[in-house]
């Protein structure tokens, strides 16, 4: 092999390394959750203050609970997989909160289906999960404009399927001040310490 065959080969080999450190935020996320979750620990972008209405029909900011941490889930009523499991999980979490006086956090269900998911199917899906107002908001956002900021502000994906529903991350996105500080699982055990901790 020539020496200037040599220098090519190593020059690409060094062009794949960068790309793959910078595409998996320096080797420590290989999917796009993963990814996500990186960044949003280590940059904690800006949020824009979204504009949503709740299942009461009021309208609602962000910047409402800028004194607690906001734990957003993004669900539609419609959904049969996922958007159940985070149901009972919020419900299970308020249930927590309430036995522990806590109130550093509030929960916060989006649906990234508004058109469909009016207050009262919003009213139905808390129904369902026995959930109520003093520490849990479930809201869609106020228009469609809204909706495309807070999907590219959280780097969400939704994918429609072919049964008229969607993909969707069951990620839980934690907003503090504006910036969204962390994304979880649903299932993350730090969930508990976050409603008890005081700091």
């Amino acid at each position: 092999m020539s020496p200037r065959t040599l220098l090519s080969v190593a020059l690409a080999l060094c062009l794949m390394a960068g790309l793959l450190w910078h595409s998996t935020a320096g080797l420590s996320a290989f999917t796009y959750e993963t990814l996500r979750q990186t960044q949003a620990m280590r940059q904690q972008p800006p949020v824009s203050d979204w504009q949503l209405q709740d299942d009461q029909g009021n309208l609602v900011r962000l910047s409402d609970w800028d004194d607690q941490v906001l734990l957003v889930s993004f669900i539609f009523t419609r959904c049969t997989s996922v958007c159940g499991a985070l149901g009972v999980r919020y419900s299970q979490l308020q249930r927590a909160m309430e036995a522990a006086g806590s109130n550093r956090v509030r929960l916060l269900s989006v649906s990234i289906e508004p058109a469909h998911d009016t207050p009262e199917r919003l009213a139905e899906y808390r129904k369902r999960f026995g959930g109520t107002r003093t520490s849990w908001t479930i809201a869609r956002p106020a228009d469609e404009q809204i909706l495309s900021t807070l999907i590219r502000e959280t780097g969400l994906r939704v994918i429609p399927d072919r049964f008229g529903g969607f993909a969707h991350s069951d990620s839980l996105h934690w907003i503090r001040d504006g910036h969204l500080v962390r994304i979880s699982a649903w299932t993350d055990p730090a969930l508990e310490g976050l409603i008890t901790d005081d700091g």
